[in-house]
């Protein structure tokens, strides 16, 4: 295969594990995959008592090692990370599969290494074969698992760096780490505090890996594949984890249209609160990201995308699970504002544990509040979850993707039905609708008068507004949010709220672009929500426009 070329970027589209985007070399990180296992039979009592005490060693060191990852997990990332590390060594000790290995060695006489990897494989093959994409996602706990074992019977390293032990060496720090697959055990050995993103060629959204990316907090895209054949250590790489898109040798335009500027570490800031009549808050997935927001002393959270717990539990969330989640987010914020969306899926964010048909164009399909319609019991239960949470705080509720005046009365009324007789707060809820179609942006005097406060998604809208697929390299360049046509549609969302006397926010990622939230705040937008890494970046943007220093 050839190498990646030089003269222009070749651009690569796989499946996003976690949002923000990267411009950086890379560093390759092989996996050892143990392909070659020895295989023979056992001649004798004394080479079965040699291969069962071979096993046992390996165990007790394996389970040693996930202890410690556990332990450096827990203080580098966080406790519910470290979970992952316990929950293998739990399945490592399961009693059924110690003893299938120990009945493989000393009554079918297989060697210790072919015993572990033949009973592991047969684990392997059963969690495959299932149809659950959750349980299929922990066949990457019985591969770590063998992995380790094998290891420790080799004694030997499980991988690195290939450039390992060269002066040139960075081993991941300010760089973009490419492998085949993004590991637990990979992310506990590395400095994760100074990578700038992972790009991979195997792993789903689901996989305990893609926990730990998005609780990291950089930019990371699965399933390019083949891609360790094609770059080599010191190569450029553009990571969009949004779109789930990499550009080999990108070019200084493609990472000045893509990537913001450099991010402003929080102790580096020149603004550690916003500046005056100005809100900069934070987009996040799950209850764990709220640690970044605290620590740059966010304004509070301008997007919270709830369909992120439904994906990571795999299944259906009652009223209950929901209502107790939603309040211990609210009361973390100490009483800074809470925007939960409500389930925005379809595109590219389906709920593989619903049964929905495969449609032909998904993005122009059921997804947005469209499936909120669809879906009239899941929208009812979600709607009370959020409403049972006000008795922590002020909760904003969030319509998704909403097209027009006409779907905002059905979400209004089936919202309504939902919370007829049920005890809450009435005075701590706020109903918001997002703008993401021109067509409710022509409606927004009439549609912000129906409601509390707007919120713009911008991701969408440019898409949505100039018909291009980002990830397309033929058109992506036509992804361009300076477009004077765009900015025609935010000066009419501004003057709208501000004729209704409506907060309006925008919660794209352009308003951490270079330059963009200065534009914005000059059109009369005065509330942000980013990735909490860049909330220094927009106030100290906002700041210096202002002429405040």
């Amino acid at each position: 295969m050839q190498k990646a070329p030089s003269h222009r970027p070749l651009i690569l589209v796989g499946v996003s594990l976690n949002g923000g985007k990267a411009a950086a070399p890379i560093c390759l990180y092989s996996q050892k995959q143990h392909k070659t296992v020895p295989e023979f039979v056992l001649e004798n009592v004394e080479e079965i008592e040699r291969d069962l005490r071979r096993f046992e060693g390996a165990f007790e060191k394996s389970q040693r090692d996930l202890e410690q990852a556990a332990k450096n997990v827990a203080e580098t990332i966080g406790k519910a990370e470290a979970e992952i590390f316990t929950a293998q060594k739990h399945i490592m000790a399961d009693p059924s599969l110690l003893n299938s290995v120990r009945h493989a060695i000393r009554e079918e006489k297989r060697n210790v290494e072919h015993a572990v990897h033949s009973v592991l494989h047969d684990y392997e093959s059963r969690f495959a074969s299932v149809e659950n994409e959750y349980l299929r996602e922990r066949v990457n706990d019985i591969v770590e698992i063998r992995r380790r074992l094998m290891d420790h019977l080799h004694d030997s390293p499980s991988g690195g760096f290939q450039c390992e032990g060269q002066q040139q060496c960075r081993r991941g720090a300010d760089r973009i780490i490419v492998a085949q697959e993004l590991t637990p055990s990979m992310i506990a050995n590395i400095d994760v505090s100074k990578v700038r993103g992972f790009v991979t060629e195997h792993g789903g959204f689901s996989s305990h890996a893609a926990i730990l990316a998005r609780s990291i907090g950089v930019p990371a895209v699965s399933g390019i594949h083949d891609i360790m054949a094609i770059i080599e250590c010191g190569h450029a790489l553009l990571v969009d984890g949004d779109s789930g898109t990499v550009y080999v040798e990108p070019d200084e335009k493609t990472i000045r249209t893509l990537v913001p500027a450099a991010v402003i570490r929080a102790e580096e800031a020149c603004a550690l609160t916003s500046p005056e009549g100005v809100q900069v808050m934070a987009n996040v997935n799950l209850a764990e990201d709220i640690d970044a927001v605290e620590k740059v002393n966010g304004d509070g959270i301008g997007l919270f995308r709830t369909e992120f717990l439904f994906i990571r539990a795999n299944r259906l969330l009652s009223e209950e699970d929901q209502a107790d989640y939603y309040k211990k987010v609210v009361s973390r914020l100490n009483g800074k504002p809470v925007t939960f969306r409500l389930l925005d899926v379809g595109g590219d964010k389906p709920l593989p544990f619903l049964e929905q048909e495969k449609e032909d164009n998904p993005y122009l399909g059921l997804r947005g509040s469209r499936f909120l319609l669809h879906q009239p019991e899941l929208f009812r239960t979600q709607v009370r979850a959020l409403a049972r949470a006000t008795e922590a705080g002020m909760i904003r509720m969030l319509f998704p993707m909403v097209i027009d005046t006409i779907q905002l009365g059905k979400l209004l009324r089936q919202t309504d039905a939902a919370l007829d007789g049920l005890a809450y707060r009435k005075e701590n809820l706020r109903i918001g609708v997002m703008f993401e179609v021109v067509s409710a942006v022509l409606q927004a005097e009439t549609i912000l008068n129906q409601v509390d406060f707007g919120s713009i998604g911008t991701n969408d809208l440019v898409q949505y507004l100039f018909a291009v697929d980002r990830n397309n390299e033929y058109v992506f360049q036509d992804y361009n949010p300076d477009h004077d046509v765009l900015w025609l549609l935010l000066k009419q969302l501004a003057d709208a709220a501000k004729k209704t006397g409506r907060p309006l926010s925008i919660c794209g990622e352009m308003a951490s672009q270079p330059g963009m939230a200065a534009r914005l705040h000059d059109i009369g937008i005065t509330s942000f929500s980013v990735s909490p890494r860049f909330i220094p970046q927009v106030r100290t943007e906002i700041c210096q426009a202002s002429g405040v220093y």
